[in-house]
């Protein structure tokens, strides 16, 4: 008879599965079976998934109970807190709703599967979005089977609907114009040039403080961002290294920053004590902050008070990719502009805005192969 299995009073035959410590304690788990053949089937299957790694701890885990210990042992000190505030909402939402009677030991990959569809079919959310809540799923698994919580991923067997490619739309030279015409001498002027001039992000903008703009040389050093969950402002650095850049201040936007900071000194001078100085550049009238959103709401408003074609906020970036690579700009040198980590970001987002005909580059040999030859 194998270690671990013990014969009963009433003749059947119980089995101690030894996971060893969980949690601090010893946890050794026994289970009874009607033969000897059967006990040792399964206890032997038992130490062959154990050497392997791949030992499932608790059958009374709850699947919601995982995700919540993904949150508080991993997520909680790992994750930056826009991330976990993402994970927060999809988990409270959607998945811990759904799957609140789930035992983690029965979850299978289709119960996974008829939760992407109902996600679908029931409310209405994009293909886009049930990728998020796979992340979300795939990673909470991923940490259940490193702690021997799950023998296996079952969301690894899901079938994914197709992600919707999306395009930002740009302005056409014309338009831009147009715009930043009308936006002159508004509370929206220093964003909209900001972010025409040099394609910068929202969060990079109201992120921008003037001891990072230098007017005398011409810099502006992009080196915090403002952003948030939720409710929760979080100012921190750019995501990426890229993203950290320094830029020329052409002389159109030094007289857009120069007018934009005698005005803030005059509210300075009205307000006295009243004015909150916070060394942001892009502020309410009295020094206080805007929401992160609320720029990107006044220009949508703004648009359509105007008359202008609807754009995002963040399709002027689009549009001064679009523009550079008109004017003869090498995808390099946007992708370094914009604070992009390599040109295959730059290439991947802004590909359907450039000549996808390559007509400059089919003209060039055109050129050179009808060269007349020397006499």
């Amino acid at each position: 008879m194998m270690t671990g299995i013990r014969k009963t009073t009433n003749g059947k035959y119980q089995v101690t599965f030894d996971h060893g410590m969980v949690n601090g304690r010893r946890y050794k788990p026994t289970k009874v079976f009607d033969t000897l053949k059967e006990a040792e089937m399964v206890l032997t299957e038992f130490k062959f998934n154990k050497q392997r790694n791949q030992l499932v701890t608790s059958n009374k885990m709850g699947f919601v109970d995982l995700l919540d210990m993904w949150m508080k042992k991993y997520v909680k000190h790992k994750c930056e807190e826009t991330t976990r505030y993402g994970y927060y909402n999809i988990i409270n939402k959607h998945i811990a709703p759904y799957f609140i009677d789930q035992e983690l030991s029965k979850l299978q990959s289709m119960h996974v599967q008829n939760y992407y569809e109902y996600l679908m079919k029931k409310k209405g959310l994009s293909p886009n979005t049930v990728h998020k809540h796979h992340a979300c799923i795939r990673k909470a698994l991923n940490f259940g089977m490193k702690h021997q919580l799950v023998s296996r991923n079952v969301a690894d067997a899901v079938e994914l609907p197709k992600k919707l490619s999306f395009e930002g739309k740009a302005y056409t030279v014309e338009q831009l114009n147009e715009l930043l015409q009308k936006v002159k001498n508004t509370k929206l002027e220093l964003p909209v040039y900001l972010g025409s001039y040099l394609g910068l992000r929202r969060e990079e903008i109201c992120g921008l403080k003037w001891r990072n703009i230098d007017l005398e040389k011409r810099k502006i050093s992009i080196t915090e961002v403002r952003t948030s969950a939720g409710k929760k402002v979080i100012t921190k650095e750019p995501k990426t290294k890229g993203s950290r850049r320094v830029l020329f201040i052409t002389d159109t936007l030094c007289e857009v920053l120069t007018r934009h900071r005698a005005r803030q000194e005059n509210f300075k001078r009205i307000l006295k004590d009243e004015y909150e100085d916070s060394d942001y550049v892009y502020t309410r009238d009295n020094g206080k902050l805007y929401r992160v959103n609320t720029l990107t709401e006044q220009f949508s408003k703004f648009l359509e008070r105007n008359d202008l074609p609807k754009i995002r906020l963040h399709d002027l970036r689009h549009t001064t990719a679009s523009i550079l690579h008109e004017e003869g700009s090498s995808l390099k040198s946007i992708s370094e502009f914009l604070g992009h980590s390599d040109i295959a970001t730059t290439n991947k987002i802004y590909t359907h805005l450039f000549d996808n005909t390559h007509k400059k580059t089919a003209v060039a040999m055109d050129m050179a192969l009808n060269k007349k030859t020397p006499v």
